[in-house]
């Protein structure tokens, strides 16, 4: 049986007081080689961004003839509705933590995390805005900031492929084999096990704790392993993140239904969300900057796997740019959250919310 919570607390509070051993530490990359991959990065997006503007015939486009002009607000206002479900998300695993900064101070910082995930090389530069941020709150609970976010990330991005698993198994069922389809959905599923046993482990700390003290040190390493048994102790708002996350993709693959019609593109809304599931994985691989064109061209090459826009690409490539100025629009929003005073708020003002 996994090691109860309060054992763990009791053991990290005791190699927290006791001089730490000396850790042994990755040699990070040289500079050079973190500006050569950031300089790639930069390059495959604006390229694939590039190709996808390059394709599109602007004489058609141009004054925005054809484009359902209040189906495409409504498609972008709802886009803009996921991002409050993901930081309250992140809010009740802070609470699981026991750190209850306010509402307005958790949703000021996630955007401003959304920001810097966007813009930035990387992938988790907003991630590490936030943990620099709860630490300011929190100081003492800098273990459990960290394991909030690393939850944060995990529950969500399974709850993605979970969708897309069933989505594309749904679309094989209904409209026959496809080598692409079937490909992805045993990507998507491994995937989903993957992260599902990943979990178990994280909250059994006897697995991985002393593995990991022999790289961050046997007292953060401790500390780390009562953050995440603190998570797997609450059900409750496990079961709450949970169908938040499911919650946040399927408004945005509505979203990107009422957009593909907005641009006059006829289509499912199970092909889109094979398709948008598809994209948002893609935009996850670290070979990009924050998923910007492989996200636009992974939407692209399996709506065309799904027969969709067949002998209307030019409709295809604009619900591509669409999509991208939509995501880009709500990214850019969350860089004025660094200028918002709940930001830097103390935790004494903060609204607390109870954990569940």
């Amino acid at each position: 049986m996994p090691a109860r919570p309060g054992r763990w607390r009791q053991k990290s509070a005791a190699l927290a007081s006791a001089p730490p051993p000396a850790d042994k530490r990755r040699v990070s990359a040289s500079p050079a080689a973190r500006r050569v991959r950031a300089f790639l990065r930069y390059t495959l997006s604006l390229a694939v961004l590039a190709w996808i503007g390059w394709s599109v015939d602007w004489r058609g486009f141009g004054g925005l003839h054809g484009l359902d002009l209040p189906l495409a607000l409504l498609a972008t206002a709802l886009a803009g509705v996921a991002y409050p479900l993901q930081a309250w998300r992140w809010q009740r695993l802070l609470a699981a933590q026991g750190i209850v900064p306010g509402t307005a101070w958790v949703h000021g910082v996630f955007w401003l995390g959304n920001f810097y995930n966007s813009f930035l090389p990387g992938g988790i530069a907003g991630d590490g805005v936030r943990l620099h941020y709860t630490w300011q709150q929190d100081a003492g609970r800098r273990a459990g900031a960290a394991a909030s976010i690393v939850a944060d990330r995990l529950l969500g991005f399974a709850a993605l492929v979970g969708l897309a698993a069933a989505a594309l198994a749904l679309q094989l069922a209904l409209r026959g084999d496809h080598t692409g389809l079937r490909s992805l959905l045993i990507a998507s599923a491994a995937t989903f096990v993957a992260l599902a046993v990943g979990g178990l482990v994280l909250v059994r700390p006897r697995y991985w704790v002393p593995f990991a003290a022999r790289w961050i040190g046997e007292g953060r390493a401790a500390s780390l392993g009562a953050a995440f048994v603190a998570v797997g102790a609450k059900r409750g708002t496990l079961c709450a993140v949970l169908a938040l996350s499911v919650t946040v993709w399927l408004v945005d693959f509505a979203a990107l239904w009422l957009l593909a019609r907005a641009v006059g593109l006829e289509t499912g809304i199970l092909e889109i969300a094979v398709a948008g599931a598809a994209a948002y994985v893609a935009a996850t691989l670290p070979i990009s900057i924050g998923g910007h064109g492989v996200r636009e061209g992974a939407l692209v090459i399996v709506l065309g796997w799904l027969g969709i826009g067949s002998g209307q690409p030019g409709l295809v490539l604009q619900l591509a740019l669409a999509f991208w100025a939509v995501t880009t629009g709500w990214s850019l929003l969350g860089g004025l959250a660094a200028f918002l005073p709940a930001t830097s708020a103390k935790k004494e003002s903060a609204d607390p919310v109870p954990p569940n």
